[in-house]
């Protein structure tokens, strides 16, 4: 390298640190980067993060996104009322750190929470654990500040946020990085989650085009990309639901939802894995084979009153999936789904 290379790169990271620059106009004193070994990585162990719900919900940012309407708001608030209870989410899933919520209700008032709460349970004492706040300065202009406050002086496992653009509402400027802009946010949150060993799910759109994962959050990839991890939450052409978990730290997961408007009131896991996106029919099929046991078409088809060549083809559907196997003509569940 020349003299003059050296020059040119000294000369730029004098640049980079300008802002830094002491009145006296000496140059700022670098910060060495801190390097670890690899050998050293290899062998440090760390603790593996304890879930707040099994398989879903761990401390760290997830983004919840969906379309309006479709109910992730109810699926958020049953969330915070089953840690606060510790008590299974959805009739499902076990509550593995309960503790105190904080829910930033920010499109909503306490006559619209109130009705919502008495639908979903009894007048109980765990109810004193969740604190709703229904008004909060911009994220990046008070709100963080505020939010870091709180839970400095009232711990909490779980922090609600309904939702993200209520939230990190702020003037527009025509010199802002859109997309760095939305990353310093999001992280922002990641980075209070992180401090105080908790769980700050970040209620969001999806886009009204069809995709998957990071794809249907709305906004740029800045919003998604400092998050642990996204759902998706997704109506079936069935009027069910589907939600798809993903995370950097954890496994693709898929759960089938249904809204009961009887008691219990809200939503119910039906069905995870793959079973989760199986049409009703084929759905059918399944628990018909898990409860009652390997069957032929014919049997199958006079129990769930159906054409035995329908039966059939979806058995068939089902076989090529892996759900289901074929020993002549008769059908099971494989172990896995059957367990």
């Amino acid at each position: 390298m020349s003299a003059g290379n050296v020059v040119d790169i000294e000369r730029l990271l004098a640049e980079e640190h300008a802002k830094g620059k002491p009145p006296s106009g000496k140059r700022p004193v670098l910060r060495p980067l801190a390097a670890h070994s690899a050998f050293d990585v290899y062998h440090s162990e760390f603790k593996e993060p304890e879930p707040l719900i099994d398989r879903l919900l761990f401390p760290g940012l997830t983004i919840f996104v969906a379309r309006p309407k479709v109910g992730k708001s109810w699926f958020a608030l049953q969330i915070a009322m089953a840690i606060a209870k510790n008590s299974a989410l959805a009739g499902s899933l076990r509550v593995r750190k309960p503790g105190k919520v904080l829910y930033l209700a920010l499109e909503e008032s306490q006559a619209r929470t109130a009705p919502r709460l008495r639908k979903l349970t009894g007048p109980s004492d765990f109810l004193e654990d969740i604190s709703f706040v229904y008004a909060v300065d911009p994220l990046m202009a008070g709100g963080a500040a505020q939010i870091d406050s709180f839970l400095s002086a009232n711990p909490c496992v779980l922090v609600v946020i309904d939702t993200y653009f209520a939230l990190a509402k702020q003037a527009g400027r025509k010199d802002v990085d859109i997309i760095q802009s939305d990353y310093n946010s999001v992280n922002t949150l990641r980075e209070i989650a992180q401090k105080h060993n908790c769980a700050i799910l970040l209620i969001h759109h999806a886009r009204k085009a069809d995709g998957d994962g990071v794809d249907v959050v709305l906004g740029t990839s800045g919003v998604s990309a400092a998050c642990d991890a996204v759902w998706s939450l997704k109506r079936s052409p069935q009027g069910d639901c589907v939600l798809t978990v993903r995370g950097r730290e954890m496994e693709e997961l898929t759960y089938a939802l249904h809204f009961e408007n009887e008691s219990p009131f809200g939503w119910r896991i039906t069905a995870t894995g793959e079973e989760a996106t199986l049409t009703a029919e084929r759905r059918d099929i399944v628990e018909l084979l898990r409860n009652e046991g390997p069957h032929v078409p014919k049997m199958i088809a006079t129990a769930l009153k159906k054409n035995p060549n329908t039966i059939r083809r979806l058995l068939q559907k089902l076989t090529e999936s892996g759900l289901v196997s074929k020993n002549g003509e008769t059908y099971s569940l494989v172990p896995e789904v059957s367990a």
